[in-house]
């Protein structure tokens, strides 16, 4: 549902989809308009909002808290602090589900170890090449797959991290004992 935050063109749809007695809750970037969009379907400045940068023509990130609004008509409005980053939490199975077409092609190939970026023979990359494949999908597909990356190695890291801490309470544990029993 396309709204405007100046011309407020887009609000009586979006004031009719908001039902009363539900929670809705707005998510989005810093400086998106947000809180704005809060500002103007409640009627009255519930939010601080700051103007559009000259020099970066963007919004500026100005909330920092949560804030729970019912509107006039009973549909209740949560706005959150403005996300610099959303991140893949759940690895298992979802960029399958997501890009069951490349998942498809993968299975295909005969390399298991493929990165579809550069190999000689890649069916992915074939079907990009032929527009089977819809690039701006195939390019999300490789975004993903380096976050998912990312991610795993993040907990791992973090497990390990984990265990030498414990290793290390251990060891001062040992040392205090030893200490004691002297």
């Amino acid at each position: 549902m396309a709204v405007n935050n100046e011309t407020q063109s887009g609000f009586e749809e979006l004031k009719a989809f908001i039902r009363k007695g539900k929670t809705y809750c707005m998510l989005g970037s810093s400086g998106v308009g947000k809180s704005s969009l809060l500002n103007n379907l409640s009627g009255w400045a519930v939010m601080h909002t700051d103007a559009i940068s000259r020099s970066i023509s963007k919004g500026r990130h100005v909330t920092s808290h949560r804030e729970l609004v019912i509107l006039e008509h009973g549909g209740i409005l949560i706005d959150n602090p403005g996300m610099r980053e959303v991140g893949t939490a759940d690895t298992s199975g979802g960029l399958e589900a997501t890009f069951d077409v490349i998942v498809r092609l993968v299975q295909e190939f005969k390399y298991k170890d493929c990165t579809h970026t550069t190999e000689a023979g890649c069916a992915v990359m074939a079907a990009v090449e032929t527009g089977e494949l819809d690039r701006a999908s195939y390019e999300n597909y490789l975004k993903m797959e380096r976050e998912k990356a990312r991610f795993v190695t993040t907990v791992s890291e973090r497990r390990k991290k984990d265990k030498a801490f414990g290793k290390m309470i251990r060891n001062v544990k040992k040392d205090i004992k030893k200490r004691e029993d002297q």
